[in-house]
């Protein structure tokens, strides 16, 4: 048979086969003839020319397909872009890290990046991405949220701080907070007039007759009040405090009526640190 008549007899047989493979035998002819006639494979014999595909090949090197899922990386496993314009959601697992903290505003693109697993318990206090405030950044991006750098967020107040008031040769100022999430009882105490801080705490307070005299951390956020701090298990002391105690009276009184504050906390143990932020604490009346 002429070389001619079994390239026409070839061609013929890929146009049939088109939705499988068609195998070329061993001829001293291109097999260039019978490359991309349709979207199977041209399987090569040995010594032909090796193997051609017409296949679409997708981004990530393998081979295109109707059914496919949705990946969150693109080529080469670079993580999908999010946020702003680009269209891009990550999944369930993952939160969009936006590089400048920026949260997406000013059509910023973030790149899609798996959640973490153990968080650290400190709290220093970190406002997310939507406007909730986080103990720290980890704890932020495991529920899916980058943190940003913009925003001010304040720490929820429902159910953390208690204060608590007392006159006598030196009057007592006593701030419960209570940390559920970690089973902690953070506590300050303050008295007037003032004495001298330990060593390490910078607190500024108002008026200047106040001062932070220890803070104490322990086990035990159900016993975080007044009433229940007798069991609350062992203290640990803080190594240092940073930050502003503002003590607001009442009318004409040195009665305290209600407390700001926003204090950054050192512990000489896990966690390590925390923060006491709000405003408008009322003086003994139970939960703020």
């Amino acid at each position: 048979m002429s070389h001619a008549r079994l390239s026409s007899l070839l061609f013929g047989l890929s146009l049939a086969a088109c939705s499988g493979s068609v195998e070329i035998p061993s001829s001293d002819g291109s097999a260039d003839d019978f490359r991309n006639l349709c979207g199977g494979t041209v399987d090569m014999p040995s010594g032909s020319g090796g193997t051609a595909s017409t296949g679409d090949t997708g981004d990530g090197g393998g081979t295109g397909g109707a059914g496919g899922s949705a990946s969150s990386t693109s080529s080469g496993g670079t993580p999908l872009a999010c946020g702003g314009r680009s269209g891009g959601v990550c999944s369930a697992e993952e939160y969009c890290d936006f590089p400048d903290d920026s949260c997406g505003t000013f059509d910023t693109i973030g790149r899609c990046t798996p959640r973490p697993g153990g968080c650290p318990e400190d709290c220093p206090g970190v406002c997310g991405c939507d406007n909730q405030f986080y103990c720290n950044a980890c704890a932020a991006q495991q529920a899916g949220v980058d943190v940003s750098m913009n925003a001010s967020c304040v720490e929820p107040e429902v159910g953390r701080y208690t204060v608590s008031y007392w006159p006598g040769g030196y009057d007592h100022l006593t701030i419960y907070k209570a940390r559920p999430e970690a089973d902690l009882c953070v506590v300050l105490y303050a008295e007037a007039p003032s004495r001298q801080s330990p060593e390490g705490f910078a607190i500024v307070t108002v008026p200047e007759v106040w001062s932070v005299s220890r803070i104490l951390m322990s086990k035990g956020a159900a016993s975080c009040t007044p009433d229940g701090q007798g069991s609350a298990g062992a203290a640990v002391s803080a190594t240092s405090a940073t930050g502003s105690l503002t003590v607001q009276t009442s009318g004409s009184t040195s009665f305290p009526s209600t407390i700001d504050l926003d204090i950054t906390v050192v512990f000489p143990e896990e966690p390590t640190t925390d923060r006491l932020r709000a405003t408008g604490l009322v003086v003994g009346t139970g939960e703020n």
